[in-house]
């Protein structure tokens, strides 16, 4: 039996390991894009999340300055001082507030930026808005007045027992 000079052979062909070889350089590119993708989404959650930190804790702020009896007024792009140690990312907030869509209604909107390390662009946003009874009309006043004169009607009338309703 002769055996042919391509049945003898037993390694691969240049042609086959370049294939191999383009083969497994075009996985490695589209693995290379997907690890980049994942890693500026991984970017972008965490900076969502310090965001919306940052922001429903200035609202808590300016809700609690409300409830005191403070006017909330309106702040344009604050810069925010770092709330870790190990953050450096920059973030500015804002606060607007505006008249609501009825008399003694305001409505108070915080939102907060994540910036880039340089400062030019932004890489997440937040806001929350919430409506607040707005102090200058004195409605907590009257309210407070009506439930006064409420009690003491009550306990002038002698013959109901003096319990309000």
């Amino acid at each position: 039996m002769i055996m042919t000079p391509k049945a003898r052979r037993s390694g691969f062909s240049l042609l086959e390991i370049l294939l191999a070889l383009a083969i497994l350089g075009g996985s490695l590119a589209i693995l290379s894009r997907i690890v980049e993708t994942g890693t500026s989404a991984a970017i972008e959650s965490r900076c969502l999340a310090q965001a919306r930190l940052v922001c429903q804790s200035k609202l808590s702020e300016v809700l609690l300055d409300a409830a005191s009896g403070l006017d909330p007024q309106t702040e344009i792009s604050v810069p925010i001082a770092s709330f870790d140690s190990t953050s450096t990312t920059p973030m500015n907030y804002s606060v607007e507030v505006a008249q609501g869509p009825m008399d003694g209604i305001l409505i108070v909107r915080v939102s907060v930026a994540v910036q880039t390390a340089d400062g030019i662009g932004t890489l997440a946003n937040y806001s929350l808005s919430r409506w607040i009874v707005d102090s200058s009309l004195g409605l907590e006043q009257a309210e407070a007045d009506e439930a006064a004169a409420l009690e003491a009607s009550a306990e002038a009338m002698p013959g109901e027992g003096g319990a309000p309703l």
